[in-house]
């Protein structure tokens, strides 16, 4: 009985030290993309994230003639950047450098990192084409992060 307490009492104290911890950062939120600017990036330090997940959010004001691209970058210090390539459900197990959103109304695109890679930084870019004075995209992206 004795061994049968210790045991629940050690798995209770232990269990926060196996539930993984996530957290969710707004790195651009609501930036409206015309003529000026027409591209807006976020970026935070993971640190010891185990696994990176970004969700992006753009909704286009005006129907047809402008696109928004997402591309991923990575920092070994949070001032030199380089591209990253990264997964999404579109391309499953295709790694991607960019993707191009065209909907006419609200899109969410969610899209990933390979989680074997250790990066200390990242950044979301997300560039509008075709933009101006009255077609404008809002976009907006999070970066959600976990650590097993």
């Amino acid at each position: 009985m004795k061994k049968l307490i210790l045991l629940l009492a050690f798995l209770c104290f232990c269990s926060p030290a196996f539930a993984a911890r996530t957290s969710i950062n707004k790195v651009i939120d609501a930036v409206t993309l015309d003529a000026d600017p027409t591209s807006a990036s976020g970026s935070i330090r993971v640190g010891s994230a185990d696994k990176l997940s970004f969700f992006v959010s753009y909704d286009e004001t005006e129907v047809g003639g402008i696109q928004v691209s997402v591309t991923l970058d990575v920092s070994y210090d949070g001032t030199n950047w380089s591209d990253a390539s990264f997964y999404d459900y579109a391309g499953g197990s295709t790694l991607q450098t960019s993707e191009t959103l065209t909907a006419d109304t609200t899109t969410d695109y969610y899209f990933w990192m390979n989680s074997d890679l250790a990066v200390p930084y990242v950044r979301v870019v997300i560039t509008a084409t075709g933009s101006d004075a009255d077609d404008t995209a809002i976009v907006s992206a999070k970066i959600i992060t976990q650590e097993v």
